[in-house]
């Protein structure tokens, strides 16, 4: 883990129909938010992602799912390649909001600090450390809601396949819905 924060993509949203005209609404090392409609109440954001290890997470057959993972509405397929040389995707996906105050929130500081004292813990072992910290989170009783610990193991599950690195501290990873849930939004990222 860096004490720096992850650069943000530098990449300009890309020219497709979906997305033009439509307000960009953040961004990450690997991905461009840019709003969608909302549908039935439900509100939308297209994620224009550029980094393998997240458009599985978001669209693998065997991605985790369940009430802590982001609901995924439709993979709108590539649309060019980003400046790191990966494919960009298009995935519309359920608007989530940085987490406030709130149950949602408690949660997520005592996740995210759990995980930095495992880090910690783990730190001798470099790059494998967030894999052994996740593991930590799983198979220490830490009160989680049966919910949370199927969820941290469905997580753990994923990473250990997909060769992915959790990382449960960075603000923007852990999110919530509008009804205070909180959401794994982009847990995970490439070795």
């Amino acid at each position: 883990m860096s004490d720096y924060p992850a650069p943000i993509i530098t990449d300009p949203v890309p020219d497709h129909p979906l997305l033009r005209g439509r307000r960009e609404v953040g961004r990450g090392e690997n991905t461009i938010v840019v709003e969608a409609d909302t549908v039935d109440g439900q509100e939308r954001v297209y994620k224009i992602l550029s980094s393998p290890t997240d458009y599985a997470y978001y669209t693998a057959p065997d991605r985790p799912v369940g009430r802590h993972f982001p609901v995924v509405f439709a993979d709108h397929g590539t649309i060019g390649r980003s400046s790191h040389g990966f494919p960009f995707h298009i995935v519309e996906v359920e608007r989530l909001y940085p987490l406030g105050i709130g149950e949602a929130a408690e949660v997520g500081a005592r996740i995210s600090s759990a995980y930095f004292d495992a880090c910690m813990m783990w730190r001798n072992l470099a790059q494998d450390m967030g894999r052994i910290a996740l593991h930590h989170l799983v198979v220490t009783p830490m009160d989680w809601s049966d919910a949370m610990q199927e969820s941290l193991q469905a997580l753990e599950v994923f990473a250990g396949e997909y060769g992915a690195l959790p990382d449960l501290i960075k603000a923007d990873n852990l999110m919530m819905r509008k009804d205070g849930t909180l959401v794994f939004s982009d847990p995970v990222f490439m070795e």
